[in-house]
């Protein structure tokens, strides 16, 4: 009888989507299939014209670069999907010889991309470039900067320390989850301290010298990784801005939110089977297609990736006791996950210029979904009935939409980064940006990492972690080696806020939109104006095109002024 209850109400809350989605979807669809460079085609093998990265060019050094980039791409692919099954169904028993297999991979890929023979074909491919300037349109451009670009990061580090690397990453994912779960600072310590080493090394291999003959920052060499061309002075600037205006804003906020009645918290049993069904259901509504990716739980870290075509999104095993945590991570992942669909697959499949943008674009994905759309009171006017049913909650205050919205939208300072508020999230970046610049300077020994982070945990966010695992074993980002990364959460948050303005100006009903669970408009939006442009364009050529302005904090702060001020 329960089964089929739950059966009746899954129906009810999947027809909705239907009926909401169903009519733009058909719209969607066949916009998709007039403009192939806008959004890709569904299948590039069943698509008569030839893909732009099998087109015959006139330039044949050009032509072999394609071929090589796209085996090197495959490589790419083979290692995504690899590393997807490490974290989800791997048997424990092919651990040593799965990291041997990824870190070969690496190498065999590293090899590939920095021989020689690249930068001499990468040389002719620019001399046929600048003669027959008509050969080559604007994806052909792009696609060799981006070799170049590809080149260059990898050219000056040695194969060993790639293939070390690699092998380092995903035993930390295995060393992050132990120490985290016993607070075992002691045997984080030696792994930290070989990590950040190989780190440092690879940072003075990379690092640019200019025409002054002046070295850029070891630290910058690395986050170049992460985040193309951005350079440390954009950065301290952006987190400059954000730190004056969150300052000015955080108190006008608590104040008015201690002028009301709490939020009622959650209770009871969120089965966890429901709520993984439930997560797969927002993700169908927001456009990511399970026809071509999945959703999976893990006992590790959240984490995207894959392909286009095979897209993995990882999240961590749900409680039981509260299903808006994993909501919020199905929600951030599928924002990358939607961003990876997305891009150029029919005609530049495994060429650079089909690949995303780098860390602060997909977080500004990811941010989008999960901290600005995710967050209105429409989102939960829509979800909040059907939850309600799903858990059978009825008549339930704390699954009512208003409670959830102020659930989610509580501010207030903690030290725990996966259950900060949207405002003081910011916080958390400075924190451990501050802290990994040091470390990779060498300023702060890693013997010393624990009482820094209090101290800064103190300073920033007036709290002090009872434990290590509520400090400096928060986060696996480390011990995976993405030294380097933290910045693109705050740059990404900023982007996320310009786009939403200009995702309101472009489509006029977002509101009433998301109360009826239609977000094909959004996805539509976003495929074209972001996702389907691959590297097209750097990101702040795309940013500024699509938003009418450089990258700064206003466009966040004057979100946060509207959502948490204006609202009341």
């Amino acid at each position: 009888m329960f089964k089929r209850f739950i059966q009746k109400l899954k129906n009810l809350f999947q027809n909705p989507f239907k009926s909401a989605f169903s009519g733009a979807l058909k719209k969607f669809k066949l916009k998709r299939q007039k403009d192939i460079l806008k959004l890709p085609a569904p299948d590039a093998t069943t698509d008569q014209v030839v893909p732009k990265q099998y087109q015959k060019h006139p330039c044949n050094d050009y032509m072999d670069l394609k071929m090589t980039f796209r085996d090197i791409g495959r490589m790419n692919a083979i290692i995504e999907t690899l590393g997807r099954d490490f974290l989800t169904a791997m048997p424990e028993g092919a651990y040593k010889s799965r990291l041997g297999q990824i870190a070969f991979l690496y190498r065999r890929m590293h090899e590939d991309l920095a021989n020689k023979s690249v930068a001499d074909k990468i040389e002719l491919a620019h001399t046929h470039q600048g003669k027959n300037a008509k050969d080559w349109d604007e994806w052909d451009n792009a696609n060799l900067f981006e070799m170049e670009t590809m080149y260059r990061h990898h050219c000056q580090v040695d194969a060993d320390l790639m293939e070390k690397r690699a092998s380092l990453a995903y035993e930390g994912r295995r060393r992050h989850r132990d120490v985290y779960k016993n607070n075992d600072w002691q045997s984080a310590q030696g792994f930290l301290q070989e990590m950040i080493d190989l780190q440092r090394e690879i940072a003075e291999s990379k690092c640019l010298v200019d025409n002054d003959h002046h070295a850029e920052a070891p630290y910058q060499a690395l986050m170049r990784e992460y985040i193309p061309g951005a350079r440390l002075d954009d950065v301290d600037a952006l987190f400059l801005d954000m730190d004056k205006g969150i300052k000015k804003i955080l108190p006008k906020i608590i104040s008015q939110q201690n002028e009301q009645e709490p939020p009622e918290p959650l209770s009871g049993v969120y089965e966890s089977d429901l709520q993984l069904w439930l997560n797969k259901s927002l993700l169908k509504l927001l456009g990511f297609d399970f026809e071509r990716g999945g959703l999976y739980e893990t006992g590790h870290n959240p984490v995207e990736g894959g392909t286009p075509d095979d897209t993995r999104l990882v999240i961590k095993t749900s409680q039981t006791n509260d299903f808006l945590n994993s909501m919020k991570s199905a929600l951030h992942e599928g924002g990358h996950g939607i961003y990876i669909q997305g891009l150029p697959r029919t005609e530049w499949r495994y060429q650079p210029v089909g690949q995303d943008l780098g860390a602060a674009v997909h977080e500004s994905q990811a941010l989008l979904v999960e901290m600005i759309l995710g967050r209105t009171p429409e989102f939960f006017d829509y979800i909040s009935p059907r939850v309600e049913g799903l858990f059978q909650k009825f008549g339930d205050p704390a699954i009512r939409a208003e409670n959830l919205y102020k659930l989610k939208t509580y501010v207030e300072l903690g030290s725990d980064r996966k259950k900060a508020d949207e405002v003081t999230y910011f916080y958390h970046m400075q924190l451990r940006t501050k802290l990994e610049r040091q470390l990779i300077s060498g300023k702060l020994k890693v013997k010393d990492l624990p009482d820094a982070w209090n101290a800064e945990s103190k300073k920033t966010l007036g709290v002090e972690p009872k434990t290590y695992s509520e400090g400096c074993l928060q986060d696996v980002h480390w011990f995976v080696g993405k030294f380097g990364y933290f910045p693109s959460y705050t740059m990404g948050h900023a982007m996320a806020a310009q786009f939403f303005q200009a995702m309101k100006r472009d489509i006029q009903n977002i509101p009433q939109l998301m109360e009826k669970g239609d977000f094909a408009p959004i996805h539509q939006w976003l495929g074209e104006k972001i996702h389907a442009k691959g590297r097209l364009q750097r990101t702040d050529i795309l940013l500024e095109e699509v938003t009418g302005a450089q990258l700064s904090a206003d466009a966040l702060m004057g979100h946060f002024e509207e959502r948490y001020l204006k609202a009341a």
